[in-house]
């Protein structure tokens, strides 16, 4: 008789119809999902179970199983400064609103914060615009080692990086086609944005977008059992980090493993637009190309909604993680820092 593999046994539990189906302990979801991040599972498999934890519902124990799994083949470093902070756009990226937040680690380096963002080039099944293509249209490098990141991390006329899926879980990156194939996100699109390649040598911060209001509750409880000293959950633009310039957002803050209400107003941060965010102006189709010019403009003190979306996303993370006492001094400070032209001169040389 051939052993049945972990992989079998979770899908013979997890995907028996509407009554049937029975939750996956945490042990059981992780060796799941190390079958598959091995490159030895059935594909036809792995895509069962990812739609049919999918469509039962994930527990937190099968979701931080899975989360498990995928931080163990991370590459991971520690690095000298005291407080880190990650920042979590969707890696499918955007498509209606230009994502300006890739320039916002260097903005919150510069006033204080090293900061990291993660994602990859592209992905499914919405394949938007993102961090990396923006990097890449400024001459970024885009394929940075942990340890290279880490570097700019440590060094303190920097602060910043970015770090691609690619080098840092290739095996989950080697799921791309396969998550395309499945046409509806699996809990992966969500579990990736929690994985920690680089930590505070203190204090290990997470900023996190979210779209439906079932999501804080899991983020939450995630983020506390990955080891995150503090997260921010914003209900942004598109599922992202920033959230709209024009009215009051639901966003969560974690509190020992619960979501508690942390409502952002761009008012009380001195900003008053009347738009959510920044949309694309030379055609109605956004571009990396279009986004890095305007991110580059509001870097060098271009006033507008550019601007406003750098000095909101900064300060209410400076505000959050405990760096500024009040929103608007929060604000204040990133306005000057980008104004001063310190803002730009981290990101340059963050981009040589």
């Amino acid at each position: 008789m051939v052993n049945m593999t972990a992989l079998a046994a979770a899908i013979k539990k997890v995907a028996t119809g509407p009554h049937l189906s029975k939750d996956l302990s945490q042990q059981e979801a992780r060796q799941a999902m190390d079958e598959i991040l091995s490159g030895k599972a059935d594909p036809v498999q792995a895509a069962i179970l990812l739609i049919a934890l999918r469509m039962k519902r994930e527990t937190d124990d099968e979701n931080f199983g899975l989360l498990q799994s995928i931080q163990s083949v991370t590459d991971t470093n520690s690095s000298k400064v005291d407080e880190l902070l990650i920042l979590s756009d969707p890696f499918n990226g955007y498509n209606r609103h230009c994502p300006i937040t890739a320039f916002l680690p260097a903005v919150l380096a510069a006033s204080g914060l090293a900061t990291i963002s993660q994602g990859v080039k592209e992905m499914g099944p919405k394949f938007g615009v993102t961090h990396s293509q923006v990097l890449e249209q400024v001459g970024a490098k885009t394929d940075l080692s942990v340890k290279q990141a880490t570097e700019q991390v440590n060094n303190c006329e920097i602060g910043w990086a970015y770090l691609d899926q690619a080098q840092t879980t290739p095996s989950l990156y080697a799921l791309q086609d396969l998550r395309t194939r499945i046409i509806k996100r699996p809990s992966l699109a969500t579990l990736e944005k929690l994985v920690m390649p680089i930590t505070g040598a203190n204090k290990t911060y997470l900023q996190i977008g979210f779209v439906h209001k079932a999501y804080p509750p899991v983020l939450a409880h995630l983020a506390r059992k990955m080891g995150y000293a503090s997260t921010l959950m914003v209900r942004g633009i598109e599922g992202g980090i920033l959230p709209t310039l024009r009215e009051t957002s639901s966003c969560f803050s974690e509190q020992f493993g619960e979501a508690v209400d942390y409502p952002i107003s761009p008012e009380q941060f001195g900003i008053k637009q009347q738009t959510r965010g920044v949309l694309p102006q030379q055609s109605e189709q956004v571009t990396a190309e279009e986004t890095a010019y305007l991110g580059q403009q509001a870097l060098k003190g271009q006033s507008g909604i550019a601007f406003d979306s750098l000095v909101l996303g900064g300060a209410m993370a400076l505000w959050h993680f405990g760096l500024q006492t009040s929103q608007q001094q929060a604000a204040n400070h990133v306005s000057q820092v980008i104004k001063s032209g310190k803002a730009n001169a981290y990101f340059e040389r963050g981009i040589d």
